[in-house]
């Protein structure tokens, strides 16, 4: 397949010599740097999906995708397990992640934000889905406070301080923050 760059989107020549734009995390990370809000907006409106997980869950994971929270997050959207598991979506962005955890699904944007994004995508996330957010879990029962707990960063263990204290549930994995933009 060959790939190009023509008016600041990725393209991709198919077998039969069309050219379509490419649906990849790639492209999206380079729009949501761009902050083209249109392109952006129109991917979401058409329930695109990356490796299985819906745009919103990789706004969240991507080290500028707060825009795209704040300018399309809801309390709904926001709040919803996928069912997709981590495998694919780890492997593509070079995330080293506990096995346990890549056979787990049900993961929010939330979940994402606090294991691989920004503590203020993070922030923004809570901000919009409250403490039914906070509640979620996944198919294992694992929470968003246990993922913090697990990341390396105050920043953003500090908007779990209050929940940790109802967990009692311990587990160990490792996490990676990836260079993903």
């Amino acid at each position: 397949t060959e790939r190009f760059l023509q008016n600041d989107n990725l393209f991709s020549m198919s077998g039969n010599d069309e050219y379509q734009e490419e649906n990849s995390i790639e492209n999206f990370a380079y729009l949501i740097d761009s902050q083209d809000e249109e392109k952006v907006r129109e991917i979401i409106r058409r329930g695109d999906e990356f490796k299985g997980f819906p745009p919103l869950f990789i706004a969240g994971m991507h080290t500028n995708g707060t825009w795209v929270l704040e300018k399309f997050g809801t309390k709904d959207n926001l709040s919803e397990g996928c069912p997709s598991k981590l495998t694919d979506l780890a492997e593509h962005l070079s995330l080293d992640v506990d096995p346990d955890i890549l056979a787990d699904y049900g993961f929010t944007p939330l979940m994402l934000a606090v294991m691989f994004g920004p503590p203020k995508s993070v922030e923004t996330i809570l901000n919009k889905v409250g403490k039914d957010g906070i509640k979620k879990e996944t198919n294992k029962n694992y929470t968003a406070s246990q993922f913090a707990n697990c990341r390396n960063d105050d920043s953003i263990k500090k908007y779990f301080q209050v929940v940790n204290s109802y967990h009692s549930r311990q587990f160990q994995y490792k996490l990676i923050s990836p260079t993903f933009v």
